[in-house]
Parts: C-alpha cells; structure tokens; sequence
C-alpha cells in the first residue's frame, strides 16, 4: 500500500513539474506584456505620416514582417518583407504566424527600442503625433485570424483611419497617406481582436 502512494506521489510531482515548465514556458512567448495607457492627451484633429516606402503584398501570414519592414524602410533600412519574415522569430509551427514577441525581438536585434502598449483609439492617436513614426496595430477575430497593419494617420471629422496593409494588392487611398482606409468604427471592432491579453494593442519603435 505504500508503495501505491509513493508511486502516485511521484506521478502527482511530475505533472506539476511539467505544468510549472508549460505555465513559464507560456509566459516566456507571452512576454513582453502590454503596457496599460490610462490617459491620453487630447491629439489634433488631423494627423499624418506622410510617407511612401513601397507597398509590398505578402506572403500566406507573413503581416508581422511586412509591417515590420515598412516601418524598418521608414527609418532608412532597405529591407523587404520576405527578408524579414526569413529571420524574424518566435513563427507559431505549421501556421508560420509570427507572436507578438517576434515582432519585439526582431526589432530589438536591429538595434531599435520596440514597446508593446495597450490603450483606447485616442491613445493611439496621441502616440502616433508624439513619436510620428509608424506604429504597429493588432486585429483579428481569435483564433480564427490575426493580422498586423501599420497606423499613418487619421481624419477625426472624415471618422477615418489610414493604414499600410500588406494584405491588400493596391494603393486604395491616392493622394492619402497609406494604402487603406478604415472608418473608427469598423477599425475598432476588429481591434477588439479576442484575444485576452493581445486586444487594443500597438507596437511603437524608437
């Protein structure tokens, strides 16, 4: 009888130790996490980016580092998307899609200071005024689609959102800063993206 109860003791010590290692293995390709914006400053009416570094299409979930090449042209490095996506890591197997944490990564070996923030549409706005640089947004519907764009600019009386979206084959705003538009409302219901930790997110780069 008790070496019943040692040998399901040890059982018992071995799933916790395996649950330990999932659970920091877990947090690991979780990290960094969001950094919560309480308060924002009241940005201008009208803001944007006005910059042109070539619009690639992408590959098959290869957004993060099409975006993350865009913003890369932007501070002067001749990078293409498919380049990018060849190195950046932290890629899910199978799906080849790229974490959160690769896109910070990859920034960082660069030499670049990436930030993860989580906040509200005017938080956005404001740090897109503050940094006027590209900033990275996460949108999506839960596990059934992911997809990373880029923020220009926005026209608070037009309501309207401007992006560099690698998953469109044309430049669809003209004269317009990026190459889509969103209306608010539709960008923030797929920013509100399902996802526990990861909704309402942007990546800044400095």
């Amino acid at each position: 009888m008790g070496l019943k109860k040692g040998k399901v003791r040890i059982q018992w010590l071995l799933m916790g130790i395996i649950f330990v290692l999932f659970l920091v293995g877990l947090i690991h390709l979780l990290s960094p996490f969001p950094i919560r914006e309480f308060k924002a400053e009241r940005p201008p009416d009208r803001y944007e980016i006005s910059i042109n570094t070539g619009f690639e299409r992408q590959g098959k979930n290869q957004c993060a580092a099409f975006s993350t090449a865009f913003v890369l042209r932007t501070f002067g490095q001749s990078l293409q998307g498919a380049e990018v996506y060849a190195k950046i890591p932290y890629k899910i197997p199978i799906s080849g899609y790229v974490l959160p944490k690769g896109v910070v990564s990859y920034f960082q070996s660069q030499g670049f200071s990436p930030a993860i923030y989580r906040g509200d549409l005017n938080s956005l706005k404001t740090r897109l005024v503050q940094g006027n640089e590209p900033i990275i947004v996460l949108v999506g519907n839960g596990l059934f689609w992911q997809h990373y764009m880029t923020f220009l600019g926005y026209d608070d009386k037009k309501k309207e959102l401007y992006f560099f979206d690698s998953g469109r084959d044309n430049d669809e705003n003209a004269d317009l800063t990026g190459n889509r538009t969103m209306t608010e409302d539709y960008f923030l219901k797929w920013w509100s993206n399902g996802l526990p930790v990861y909704n309402h997110v942007y990546i800044t780069v400095e």
